[in-house]
């Protein structure tokens, strides 16, 4: 996938500005333009709260989820018992606004693929900021890298690729050798360049593909979320594409463990023991292992104390 009207990245005259177009969040009827956190403790392991969120008579899960700033799935796992289609009039719904950060280095911007989330780390603040985000497809997986962003595009053009053209050519669709901005390309308003070949992390024309696997490779985020994030960082800034579906963390004494489905098959057998143990290590605490055993088996993306 190639771009066109490359141009530097914007930069803020003040991170303090990007953070103000956040604030949405904090009321529930608003659309959300990402959710930022503060790390009151430079341990802190996991950040925010569940939401109580009812429904109204016209809405679906997929309309909730983007104008909450959530991704289709996480919302769908966090609420298995609602129709996402009909969930009825005054369903009360939750929000699964609350995360075990990630492990390794809070630096520039962590993506964990089998969350289906992008975090971002500003440098010289005590915040994190995060947004869902939609993969690649089981046969084209977002790859897991390390790598930095280089640079932004507004308004791409689309080259697309041999994949691309075949599939749609396939459908009876063919497409050009350049697709335009606009309501047709895939890309978006924005497409952040990374420093891996053919690889995007761009906006979409289909908001319902964030939260789910429907790209080829390439990461999508809703349209105001990567403007937003290309606001605030720079060239330069590192990018950690990771596979964690099973995040174990402490808040207040109590240890919690966030399971999600592992999408792309990568994990290794006993790996969630492993992290709850490595956790544990030195504490003397009793983990309910069957309990542990049942949440894996109905993955709900939430944290859950054990």
């Amino acid at each position: 996938m190639k771009t066109r009207n490359t141009r530097p990245l914007i930069r803020p005259a003040s991170f303090l500005g990007a953070v103000c177009t956040l604030a949405a969040l904090l009321n529930p009827a608003a659309p959300a333009f990402a959710a930022a956190y503060s790390m009151a403790e430079a341990d802190t392991q996991i950040v925010g709260a569940l939401v109580p969120f009812r429904v109204r008579y016209e809405d679906t899960l997929a309309a909730v989820a983007e104008a909450q700033g959530l991704g289709w799935r996480e919302l769908v796992d966090a609420n298995p018992d609602v129709d996402p289609w009909l969930p009825g009039d005054g369903t009360q719904i939750t929000l699964p606004t609350k995360y075990i950060l990630p492990s390794g280095p809070r630096e520039g911007v962590v993506i964990n693929v089998s969350e289906f989330r992008l975090y971002y780390y500003p440098p010289g603040t005590n915040l994190v900021v995060t947004f869902p985000v939609g993969l690649g497809r089981l046969d084209f997986p977002t790859p897991l890298v390390n790598t930095t962003i280089r640079t932004a595009v507004p308004n791409p053009s689309w080259s697309p690729g041999p994949t691309a053209r075949a599939e749609h050519a396939a459908r009876g669709t063919p497409l050009p050798a350049v697709v335009p901005p606009g309501p047709d390309n895939p890309m978006g308003s924005m497409a952040i360049v990374l420093g891996i070949p053919s690889y995007f992390i761009h906006g979409t024309n289909q908001p319902f593909a964030v939260g789910q696997t429907a790209s080829l490779g390439c990461i999508r985020m809703y349209d105001h979320h990567v403007e937003t994030l290309a606001e605030m960082t720079r060239r330069g800034t590192p990018v950690r594409i990771v596979n964690e579906p099973y995040k174990v963390g402490w808040r207040d004494g109590e240890l919690y463990v966030e399971i999600h489905e592992d999408i792309y098959g990568m994990t290794k057998p006993g790996e969630l023991e492993e992290r709850v143990r490595a956790a544990t290590d030195g504490r003397g605490v009793r983990i309910d292992w069957s309990a542990l055993e049942a949440l894996a088996e109905k993955p709900s993306g939430v944290p859950t104390r054990i």
